[in-house]
């Protein structure tokens, strides 16, 4: 019996895959292989025509025939062998950049796979062969997530955050705007620098609050803060120290004797329970101005639970600042019959940088873009603490701070709450100094 019998013949080997072309890998113009690139045949045809035609002419040359044969040559090859080539070379260099990421099509990225090209033979190898099914892996099924049991500090979390939600709708929008920016911030660094700028605007606001109250031209109320805010406008400027000090002379003003109801009372106990928070976190801005910054997140993780609490405290007792809303004149009419002003201000309460206007009839005129403290009293100027300033650098106008007074000048500087830009205020200056000072 023939052994051979019954055996399958092999199959004939598949043809071989032609060589892959490589863009531009001689002389970084021309593919490889060369005989596959029109711009080499392009070339050697311009070359060889030329040559011919140049030294064979019967014409009369002004050179030597060798001499006009390889300038001829050379020329006419050059403009249209090689320059079309390069040419190409720029079009594929802008497609590479701009189709797939840049990335460069190499080897045989233009050519069927090898795998799909040799399945067919495999099959045709082993005809007889029954295609057994691979056991699929089984998937593990998910199991239901535990809830985890709430963190020990959870509530005192959510506390913080309800304070903070509220502050944002109901006291001045310089504090809210940074508590915002607070809310918003992503990684620790952004937080601990956030909860900084939102500790002295806290301070800020509630002590120019309370100068403006305890102005009262010609009487000597108010005298320590009053004082203490005109001896840092008229040298090296406000900082956060600035507002813990005349924060200070607030309480030491209320508790003086002969000076009954100068401040509310929910006000006077509001600055007194605040006061040690925010002289707390003035000495981690303090640390950090000395060179005592975070150095990575998780530091500046710890840092920001270490002053959180100093914050949330400082808000808890700032619910005074809730009754005494700022209001930022628009206009101001008069009316003859009814002998009053009427005023559109803007509300400038909560965190949204557009004020809600609302219209109000008082008896006496105000100056527009202004801003007045709505007192039960009533209406107290907060010039020149804080003023309504149009900022060259925003092209808007900005909720501001008197920041310095320059010496011998009549113009003072004061500063954005939202971005710190420095803006110089004509006039303003002379407001400043006749603030009282001590004698």
């Amino acid at each position: 019996m023939n052994s051979g019998a019954g055996r399958i013949p092999s199959p004939p080997s598949p043809p071989p895959l032609p060589p892959a072309k490589r863009c531009n890998t001689v002389l970084r113009l021309y593919d490889a292989p060369l005989y596959r690139d029109w711009a080499a045949w392009t070339t050697a045809f311009m070359a060889v025509m030329t040559a011919f035609a140049i030294g064979t002419s019967e014409d009369p040359r002004g050179m030597p025939a060798w001499l006009d044969t390889s300038l001829a040559t050379i020329t006419f090859t050059v403009l249209f062998g090689v320059l079309p080539t390069w040419v190409r070379l720029w079009i594929r260099r802008r497609r590479w950049r701009t189709r797939d990421g840049g990335q460069r099509p190499v080897g045989r990225a233009s050519l069927p796979p090898v795998q799909e090209v040799l399945a067919p033979v495999q099959e045709m190898q082993s005809p007889a062969r029954e295609a057994e099914p691979r056991p699929r892996p089984r998937r593990a099924e998910p199991q239901p997530r535990k809830a985890e049991p709430p963190a020990a500090g959870s509530d005192r979390v959510a506390a913080v955050s309800q304070v903070m939600t509220h502050a944002r709708q109901t006291v001045p929008h310089p504090v809210a705007r940074a508590i915002r920016a607070l809310q918003q911030a992503d990684t620790p660094r952004d937080q601990y620098e956030a909860m900084l700028d939102a500790a002295e605007s806290l301070a800020l606001t509630a002590c120019v609050t309370a100068a403006a109250l305890l102005h009262k031209p010609g009487t000597d109320s108010g005298l320590g803060v009053l004082s203490t805010l005109r001896s840092a406008y008229l040298g090296a400027g406000t900082t956060f120290g600035t507002w813990t000090v005349g924060l200070d002379q607030v309480c030491a003003t209320v508790t003086t004797a002969g000076h009954p109801r100068l401040l509310p009372a929910e006000f006077s106990s509001g600055v007194a329970g605040m006061v040690e928070d925010l002289k707390a976190l003035k000495g981690e801005r303090n640390r950090t101005a000395h060179g005592d910054k975070p150095l990575s997140q998780p530091e500046a993780a710890l840092r920001v639970a270490e002053c959180r609490e100093f914050l949330e405290r400082a808000l808890g007792a700032a619910q005074f600042l809730e009754e005494l809303p700022w209001l930022c004149v628009a206009t101001c009419d008069y009316r003859q019959r009814t002998r009053t002003f009427q005023v559109v201000a803007r509300n400038a309460t909560g965190d949204h940088p557009v004020f809600e206007r609302q219209t109000y009839e008082w008896d006496q005129p105000v100056a527009a873009d202004a801003f007045y403290l709505l007192a039960p009293e009533g209406r107290v100027p907060l010039s020149p603490f804080a003023t309504y300033t149009f900022c060259p650098q925003c092209r808007q106008t900005e909720t501001c701070y008197a920041s310095r007074v320059l010496k011998r000048e009549s113009q003072a500087t004061v500063k954005s709450f939202s971005r710190g830009h420095e803006i110089p205020v004509p006039e303003l200056g002379d407001e400043i100094r006749a603030l009282p000072a001590r004698r």
